[in-house]
């Protein structure tokens, strides 16, 4: 069964909380993340301020390390 992760901007801890959450549960059923969550997470790494990109890289290498590969480039140093 397909779950739907909806795209939003990160206002706090808890929302990046939540999406790492996401990401290990997927990981953990599937190995790997659906293109859909992979691109909703792409986009609010991409909107979100710098203290919670940097909050959600550390989560997802403390969290879900395998996952980390979908991250790297989008909130390394650009």
């Amino acid at each position: 069964m397909a779950q739907t992760i909806s795209v939003l901007k990160w206002e706090n801890e808890a929302d990046v909380e939540n999406a790492v959450h996401d990401i290990r549960a997927e990981m953990d059923r599937q190995g790997a993340l659906s293109r859909e969550t992979e691109q909703a997470m792409q986009h609010s790494l991409r909107v979100a301020d710098a203290r919670l990109t940097n909050r959600f890289l550390t989560r997802v290498r403390e969290q879900a390390p395998d996952a980390l590969h979908y991250f790297e480039e989008q909130g390394g140093g650009g």
